[in-house]
């Protein structure tokens, strides 16, 4: 129990007789003389001081129904922290709640019990307060309509942007696959023919030509029988040049069991090379 100073017997004595008579402000003059400790008491209990005045205002109130069980002088302090006790134990929803309220409103709450409680009445609840109107969605803004006339304008110069400009003839895409250019290529693989492969890799020379017009080439695939080949490369040749791509070829099992084998190297736009080779039997 806290030790806080008692009031005089005296003091006890006349907020007992004024319980007892349920005479106007007998609960208010209990809130003047222990509604300090007591709400210090229940915030020990509740850890809240909002709670805490909550508490003690429910439990005050109801001490105006009480009458006759209120105890005497002597014992009406430890009594009245016995309620107060009660009340916080109390489940939170059969407490007697004038509304929800947060804990920035708590010392409102108490300072209104108070000026309350000193008028001479009972404090009553206080009514709860109508919750705000919820804000009305702004408005939509009105749709957008076109007339005929303007839909037309637009599909003229939607026309007019997709046709090119009077003299002036349309850019032409060159032909040929891939976008090799104007032109074709002309492979020349007769130094791959024959091919001697022994123990260690052999390679040959496959000559590409650009012929009429600019080719941009590239080697598309590589296939081989017996033996592995591989190839690679790509670039750009203008009208009568040429390059030269390496083609090698590394022998394996297959290629000594069958005595050869072969190849061939294909290229973008156009164009394949032949390979043929020899093994050297065990």
């Amino acid at each position: 129990m806290p030790s806080n100073a008692a009031p005089p017997l005296n003091e006890d004595f006349r907020l007992v007789e004024g319980l007892r008579g349920q005479r106007p402000g007998a609960v208010g003059h209990v809130y003047n003389v222990y509604g300090p400790e007591l709400v210090e008491y229940a915030e020990g209990l509740l850890g809240d001081h909002g709670r805490a005045v909550q508490a003690v205002r429910a439990a005050l109130l109801a001490l105006r129904d009480k009458g006759a069980d209120v105890p005497d002088a002597g014992t009406f302090r430890d009594w009245l922290y016995e309620v107060v006790r009660d009340e916080c134990r109390r489940p939170a929803r059969g407490r007697r709640r004038i509304a929800v309220i947060g804990a920035a409103a708590a010392a409102v709450l108490a300072a209104g019990l108070v000026v309350a409680f000193e008028s001479g009445g009972d404090a009553k609840p206080e009514p709860a307060r109508p919750e705000a109107a919820p804000a009305t969605p702004e408005a939509s803004p009105p749709p957008v309509t076109v007339s005929p006339a303007q839909k037309d304008g637009q599909k003229k110069k939607d026309e007019k942007k997709e046709k090119p400009a009077a003299g002036k003839p349309a850019k032409r895409r060159p032909s040929g696959g891939g976008g090799g250019g104007a032109g074709r290529l002309a492979v020349n693989d007769g130094g791959c023919h024959g091919l001697g492969v022994a123990g260690l890799p052999r390679s040959c020379p496959v000559r590409l030509t650009a012929v009429g017009g600019t080719v941009r080439w590239a080697v598309a695939s590589v296939r081989s029988r017996g033996g592995r080949v591989s190839a690679s490369g790509g670039g750009t040749l203008k009208a009568g040049r040429s390059a030269t791509v390496t083609v090698v070829v590394r022998p394996t099992v297959l290629c000594y069991i069958g005595g050869g084998g072969g190849g061939s190297v294909s290229f973008s736009p156009g164009g394949t090379a032949t390979i043929s080779y020899t093994c050297w039997r065990r």
